[in-house]
Order: C-alpha cells, then structure tokens, then sequence
C-alpha cells in the first residue's frame, strides 16, 4: 500500500506563502494549530502555511514529515447518539519541517524568519520546554532550549529589517506559546529579554520584541491521542494509504486568546466557525481547564498506570480507578478553584463523558510524558488553594504519593521504567533533572515509613524542581505513609482505602 504523499493526493499540493512557523512537530500541535489554519484556508480566512520546528534533539519526526511531505491524517471522534462519530481530513498546512539541530536546517530556519510573509510563531514544548535556562551562544548552530533558539531567531530577523522602512509593521511577529501554564506568552517574553540581556543583544532588539512583537497569553483544549496503534490497520484500509502520521483527537476543541479585537482580525478562527474566544482576561477559562481537565489527568493517571491500565477510557470504567478520579474531581478540585461552582461542575461533567470516549484510546503513557512539570503546574496549585482554605486534600496526596512511585526503581536517566501491578513494565519521558532528583530521594528509601519521610521531603524541599520548598506547605507524613503505603500494599488496596 502505498505512503500518504503527493503523488497519491496532489490535490493536496498547497502553493500558499509561509505565514507561521510553529516550535513542535508532535500531535497535539498538528491535530490542534495545523487544522485549525486549515480549516481556515478552507474558507479563505487564513490563505498560508506553517514550518513545523523540531523542539528536542530527540525527536524523531521531522524525517517522516518530509516523507509524506508535509501531509498527515487528522481523524477526529465524537460520541453520537451512544455511536462514534469518526471523521477524516488531510491536513496539508505544513509546508516545511526543520531539525534545529542540524546545522544545515538551522540555516534554513534562520531564512526562514527573515520571510517578509511571516506573521505568526505558534509552540507547544508542553509545559517543561517554557523555563529559563542560562545558555552560552554558540557561534554555530542553536542553543537548547525553545526560548533561547527563538530569542536567536528573532535576533536574526531585527537584523534583517533593521533600517528598513516600515520595518516595525513588517517585521513584528504575533506570537501564542499554547504550552498549559499561566500567562505563558508573558512568560516566554520575560526568557526571551533575559536571553537578549545574557548574550548582550542591545537595547534596540529588546526594543524591537516588546514594541514590535506581540506575545499572547493563551489556553487550548482538545484531548489528541495520537496515533491510532490498535486501528491503524483498519484506517490505512479505509484510507487506501498508509500514514506514519496519522493523528487521532477528539471533535470538541477550545482555544482562549487574552487579547483585543486586532487579533481577532489577524487569526479570524470564529469566523471560520471554530471555538475560539478572544477576550482581555482568560483567567476563569485556564483555571476551569488546567484544574479540572489536566488536573484530573495529571493526578490519576500515575496510579491507573501502576495499576496495570494502558488508556483513560479503561481508568474511568475500571471499578476502583474510576470512582476515585470522579471523587478527585468532584470533593477536592472544584472545591479547591475560587470560580463559580455551577460552572465549574458543568465543566467537569463534560470532561468526565470526554474521558468516557473509548475511540480515542488516549494513552496514560503519552499523559506522563514530562509528568513533573504537569504536576507542578495541574496539581499542586490545587492542593495548596486546598490548604490555604484549612482542608487536607487526602485524595490529592494520594495522587501525589501515585506520581512518586513511578520512580522507585529509576536509575536516574530518562525513560523512566515502571514495574505495574499487571507485571508488565512501562515507559515515559520525564525532564532529566527530576529524574535525577526523583531517583536520588529514592535511594534514601529503606522500607520503612520513617524512611519513606526521608524520601518524600527530600523531593519535596527541591525549590528548584517546584519553585519553592513545598515540604513546608504540605502534609510531609501523611504523604509518605501514603507512598509507604503504595510501595508495600500495591497502588489499589491504597486507593480503596483512601
């Protein structure tokens, strides 16, 4: 059978200018941003195309783009009538994938933000490629981190247009992070100005990204699974192509832009009838969404996976793991948001019946992926608004305890390998510094609560990892009697008694 790319759908050729380039190459981003810009050109809204950047040096999928040529597969669900609802489209708004970490293609992308067509930097490096790390500018090839390749990129593009005329309204960039943490596009302005000030660019090129550029606060939503592994066999025979790419995401999709109407005018994703709301303040629509939502993913998904479970619909039905997410939801997430509770248990209603979804066979391992930085930015905020409010999240804390057994057996390198109650092992991604920290305060475990306290705070205490020192907020004891508790009772028997 033959490989989705132009010579089997050159309907699909695109001649449109590059108007966007985009940090992340991996689903969510293609499922999400891509078709929404196609949806967009369906309509004459948008009339451009995206380069798809590359995030990590470990990342495997800019070659398999260039294969199918920039085409992939979106297949999105929804439930109907109790019936799923599947639908297919070819998404071809990438015009060009770039591996940063070639030195050729770094070249490239460094032309290729000197295009008088771009307008628009989109990214998802989920929530652990948004920090500030201190870097050294190489005279060669580009710095590690997102914010330091787009502060180098950006550099390249002020000299560019540097004494041009008119160069301000040809040359500033409308730029949305869609990683899920507060503020993100405030955020990734202030990395970029501590880059601009670490490798000395001048004043002028600040000048230009405060002036010039405008960083937007955002929030998505859209759950994407991926590839569809179990029915990529039935896909490719329906399709009448194979597709290494093909992505897999539920209907519903959301997006908030805090800002005015200009950005409406620039990205007119409503007009193009998509659930896109611009306002001045996202705050109410993030908390709803990175609580409830991620929250709920983020802190049950560590114990279903220990417990044997591969997929969120299995965690929901499963007759222990399933009616604790519910109660984690329901008696101390949305008790702990300061939002309207009406709103906020509408919200999660809807959330429960879009994890209920078994079509999308969402992968708990793909959750996990960089977990540490989900937990800092989904869960803890919820247990500390819980303590400020003089309440001991229990279920909160057990979801903590959860997360800190999948580290147990870690030799401190990423992937992680998790032993699970099913005997088979499992593997996720997490940042490499948390993995060391996280294996470190397992060394000091010796089957003991007493020792399990040891290794509960040294986790904890690490201001670096959670920003501040975290085993002075929260319930050091009863969080290790829970991991103790984990490690010698198994992750169910805990659950239930929980």
């Amino acid at each position: 059978m033959s490989t989705l790319n132009l010579n089997i759908k050159p309907e699909c050729r695109s001649d449109l200018p590059v108007k966007a380039i985009q940090f992340g190459e991996g689903n969510f981003i293609r499922c999400f941003i891509d078709w929404m810009l196609y949806r967009m050109n369906q309509k004459n809204l948008f009339n451009g195309r995206v380069i798809a950047v590359q995030p990590t040096p470990r990342g495997r999928t800019v070659p398999v783009l260039k294969n199918q040529d920039c085409l992939f597969t979106a297949i999105l669900h929804a439930m109907e009538n109790g019936r799923v609802k599947e639908s297919f489209e070819i998404i071809n708004t990438i015009a060009d994938a770039r591996n940063p970490y070639d030195n050729a293609d770094f070249e490239k992308l460094k032309e290729d933000f000197k295009l008088p067509t771009l307008e628009f930097i989109f990214s998802n490096t989920t929530e652990a490629g948004l920090v500030y790390t201190k870097e050294d500018l190489p005279e060669e090839g580009c710095v590690l981190s997102f914010p330091g390749k787009l502060t180098q990129l950006l550099y390249e593009r002020f000299k560019a247009f540097k004494g041009v005329e008119n160069a301000c309204s040809i040359s500033g960039l409308s730029i949305l992070p869609c990683e899920l943490i507060e503020d993100n596009g405030t955020k990734l302005k202030e990395i970029i100005l501590k880059h601009a000030d670490d490798w000395k660019l001048g004043d002028e090129f600040k000048s230009y990204v405060c002036e010039d550029c405008v960083f937007y606060n955002t929030l998505v939503d859209r759950v994407v699974s991926g590839y569809p592994k179990a029915d990529a066999e039935r896909y490719a025979k329906e399709l009448g192509y194979e597709d290494a790419l093909m992505s897999t995401g539920e209907e519903f999709s959301f997006m908030a832009i805090e800002g005015s109407d200009e950005i409406s005018h620039k990205l007119p994703f409503a007009k193009a009838g998509l659930n896109v709301v611009v306002a001045p303040d996202i705050t109410p629509y993030r908390l709803r969404k990175v609580r409830i939502l991620n929250g709920a993913h983020t802190s049950n998904v560590p114990a279903a996976f220990l417990a044997g479970l591969d997929t969120v619909d299995e965690m929901m039905t499963d007759s222990v793991t399933g009616p604790f997410a519910r109660s984690i939801i329901y008696d101390e997430i949305i008790p702990a948001v300061k939002l309207d509770k009406g709103m906020l248990t509408e919200f999660a209603d809807a959330v429960v019946d879009r994890f209920m979804d078994p079509s999308l066979h969402h992968q708990l391992s793909s959750i996990l992926m960089n977990c540490t930085s989900k937990v800092k930015a989904r869960v803890i905020p919820s247990i500390l608004d819980a303590r400020a409010a003089g309440t001991h999240p229990s279920k909160l804390y057990f979801s903590l305890a959860a997360f800190f057994a999948l580290y147990k057996n870690s030799d401190g390198s990423s992937p992680v390998t998790v032993s699970r109650a099913d005997g088979k092992s499992g593997q996720f991604q997490d940042d490499e510094y948390a993995v060391k920290v996280m294996a470190k305060a397992w060394s000091l475990y010796k089957n003991s609560q007493s020792s399990a306290e040891d290794t509960v705070s040294c986790i904890l205490s690490d201001s670096k990892l959670w920003g501040e020192d975290l085993s002075v907020k929260l319930d050091v004891k009863k969080i290790a009697a829970l991991t103790h508790m984990v490690v010698t009772q198994g992750i169910k028997k805990t659950m239930s008694e929980c």
